[in-house]
């Protein structure tokens, strides 16, 4: 029997409203950070949340005021950076996420989104395999026990979800399977079957879906996750025009489909070894898993920060309003040129 909380698609999105509401009222910065960009990608979200944001933005303004130089050290400086950002904008003139239809693809304007830590996303990869640093920013870290959304048990494997921090998708959180054992982002057999018998336990939850980039694909941190998410609208990759779901029209890139994570393992397995980046789309039913150049091997368009498993699969991600408006297929298209 599944969790409750993934007993339907309302309850989860129930559940996920209710943990961002009692968050807002702890007055922690990354806690509002996490909140606000949480609304700001959700208009029913927003609708939940924003005198509560408004409150606690003026009181944690007031509070870095009066803080020490020492107290201020002590804040992740990445929250300050960001908080500082926000602090001079007028938070009631900060625009909801938005999206359009642009030929086959999906097109979305995300501000917020634009003041999201680089962590590794922007380095140039050699290897997709590093080892876990206990040094470097990962899950276990005290202060995102705060930003957990669910923790439990899924098909006897540890399972906690941290809401993702800047999203891009529809209830969009991060899936770790075993965090403590400080897995890197390099995928064994045995993760792939444990995050296919977790996605079957989430099942009931209509329209769920866990996605995966290898280093080297757009991932930012090496410590082993999957993007989870809530998606009423399927992404571009999934459309029957395309000849990987028995259409007429080829896709920009590789994809290979398979029935389950473990079908698809010998695949993700030869990329490993063979240092291939790829991309991966996880339903309960259906995998596609998209090779493409590293980060770094390619010089990407000042429009984008680059093409991770969204943008790959077909829903590109825009943090400036005049690339959402001006933005052609074309664009996108020669975009993806580049990354075979």
């Amino acid at each position: 029997m599944p969790e409750p909380v993934f007993h339907s698609s309302q309850q989860f999105k129930q559940h996920f409203i209710q943990q961002l509401q009692a968050m807002t009222a702890q007055q922690e910065l990354g806690v509002f950070i996490l909140a606000l960009a949480n609304a700001i990608s959700n208009a029913h979200i927003y609708q939940a949340l924003a005198g509560a944001l408004a409150a606690q933005f003026e009181h944690i303004k007031k509070q870095l005021a009066q803080s020490s130089s020492t107290s201020m050290q002590a804040l992740p400086p990445d929250d300050l950076s960001v908080f500082n950002a926000l602090s001079q904008l007028d938070l009631s003139a900060l625009p909801l996420a938005s999206s359009k239809k642009l030929q086959h693809w999906q097109l979305q304007f995300n501000p917020l989104r634009g003041f999201r830590p680089a962590r590794n996303s922007q380095s140039r990869v050699d290897s997709i395999y590093q080892p876990f640093s206990h040094h470097g920013f990962h899950f276990n870290k005290p202060f995102l026990a705060r930003e957990t959304l669910w923790q439990g048990t899924l098909a006897s494997a540890r399972v906690r979800i941290l809401y993702n921090k800047f999203p891009f998708a529809d209830y969009h959180g991060l899936l770790l399977i075993n965090p403590e054992l400080n897995k890197p982002q390099f995928l064994q057999q045995q993760d792939c079957v444990e995050v296919q018998q977790a996605m079957l336990e989430m099942a009931a939850v209509e329209d769920i879906g866990l996605a995966y980039n290898s280093l080297g694909a757009f991932a930012s941190v090496n410590h082993q996750h999957w993007q989870l998410f809530v998606s009423e609208r399927d992404y571009p990759v999934e459309h029957i025009r395309w000849s990987h779901n028995n259409g007429s029209q080829a896709y920009p890139l590789s994809v290979h489909c398979f029935p389950s994570l473990i079908e698809a393992w010998p695949v993700i397995d030869h990329y490993q070894q063979t240092q291939q980046s790829f991309n991966i789309l996880l339903r309960a039913h259906k995998v596609y898993l998209l090779e493409r150049k590293k980060q770094g091997e390619y010089p990407h368009s000042d429009w984008t920060s680059g093409f991770a498993w969204s943008e790959v699969m077909g829903n590109i991600m825009t943090t400036r309003e005049r690339d959402f408006q001006q933005l052609t297929a074309q664009a996108i298209e020669d975009e993806f040129q580049l990354l075979r």
